[in-house]
């Protein structure tokens, strides 16, 4: 019988400058155990079948999709004009999180990472909160607090991203059980990056998982770079998908750019959770722009995998299909992006002028009687903040 023990023999370490960059994969994604719905074009593949969402959610899905594509366009000039203090940019993840979205019910509870304003939108969060929370203004439900795109809002059952990468993949674990425990139908949702598979939480959640069975669905968005880091430099392993196979987690990989597949793969280990537990899926997308507005992509990886992305761009892929379906045309396009840039622009007049949150309210709401120390420090605070008026 072959050992199961890893060897490193015969196995030689490349360095970045040596290695080749691969293609997209989703160029044969029937070769590397990619989950399709349509090609590049729009077209089925015969892959997953189709899943025939009804028409007014697709255009919802799609609408969504092009109003994130837009708010990012916007976010990133704003930032740029100082008007916006930082920005993580989303352009070309869209079908990942909003995919994933449709496939859940507004009473199911979705933990969100930082690219992901569509999981906001499609639950039904006004415009305006979103960028009153990205301008940092007191009226959003942070009170201003946080860094910009790092959402949330428990009245639409939607826990925010945190700043430290793959942190919450036990709360939601712990959430999930909770649930079972009380006898709730309530399903839950993760989506998370690469990069969080390296960190512990990841481990410590997956291993739970295996072990409990809660009726959660894991979304590894693999885009390519964890910030600089290559894949190739990440993991081991050939997927990040097959990890769940160490803790007895049914995993698969599927065309992140392909919402009709997000939907489709979701929904099933969605409606499996209540008998199967967890699923981890693994949805290949690509970060097309910026890791964020302090970064630098040029100076780690070549054009020349940004343009074989490009042709799989989610957008474009969704639009043809539905223009197959006879539910879209040009005419419509022109008249969706300019609804979008219009609303986008009354939304970020409103916002601005809200007001900016007191600086003494940072000392709010992290315990439920402030301490003494807390007192002091605000003391002092209001103190410095009148000798210099």
């Amino acid at each position: 019988m072959p050992s199961r023990t890893p060897t490193t023999k015969g196995r030689k370490t490349k360095t970045r400058e040596q290695e080749k960059l691969p293609v997209c994969p989703l160029q044969n994604a029937a070769a590397n155990n990619i989950r399709q719905v349509m090609d590049a074009e729009g077209k089925l593949t015969g892959d997953l079948p189709d899943p025939d969402i009804p028409p007014e959610k697709l255009l919802h899905m799609y609408e969504t999709m092009v109003m994130v594509r837009a708010i990012d366009d916007r976010g990133w000039l704003l930032q740029r004009s100082g008007r916006v203090e930082f920005w993580i940019p989303h352009c070309g993840l869209e079908a990942v999180h909003n995919g994933a979205t449709l496939a859940y019910e507004d009473p199911d509870w979705i933990f969100m990472g930082y690219r992901h304003p569509g999981v906001m939108l499609m639950r039904g969060v006004p415009l305006v909160q979103l960028f009153a929370q990205f301008f940092g203004r007191a009226d959003e439900p942070f009170k201003g607090r946080r860094l910009p795109t790092l959402m949330g809002d428990r009245r639409y059952n939607i826990v925010p991203m945190t700043t430290q990468v793959g942190s919450y993949i036990p709360h939601v674990c712990g959430a999930a059980m909770g649930a079972l425990i009380k006898g709730h139908d309530t399903k839950f949702l993760a989506i998370f990056g690469d990069g969080s598979s390296s960190r512990g939480e990841f481990h410590s959640g997956m291993n739970f998982a295996g072990v409990h069975k809660p009726p959660v669905v894991f979304i590894c968005e693999n885009n390519g770079w964890a910030i600089s880091t290559p894949q190739s430099l990440q993991t081991g392993s050939a997927t990040f998908a097959e990890k769940g196979d160490a803790y007895g987690v049914r995993n698969l990989v599927v065309d992140g750019n392909d919402a009709l597949a997000v939907y489709s793969v979701v929904k099933e280990a969605r409606d499996l959770g209540p008998d199967e537990g967890a699923t981890l899926i693994e949805a290949m997308t690509y970060r097309m722009g910026y890791h964020t507005s302090s970064d630098n992509p040029d100076l780690y990886r070549e054009q020349a995998e940004v343009d074989a992305w490009a042709a799989w761009d989610p957008l474009i892929r969704l639009r043809k299909y539905m223009e197959r379906k006879k539910l879209w045309n040009k005419k419509k396009e022109d008249a969706l992006w300019a609804r979008c840039k219009e609303e986008i622009s009354a939304a970020i007049k409103e916002a601005e002028a809200m007001d900016f949150p007191h600086p003494s309210t940072m000392f709010d709401d992290t315990f439920e009687e402030m301490t003494w120390m807390l007192e002091e420090q605000k003391a002092a605070l209001l103190a410095d903040l009148e000798d210099l008026s």
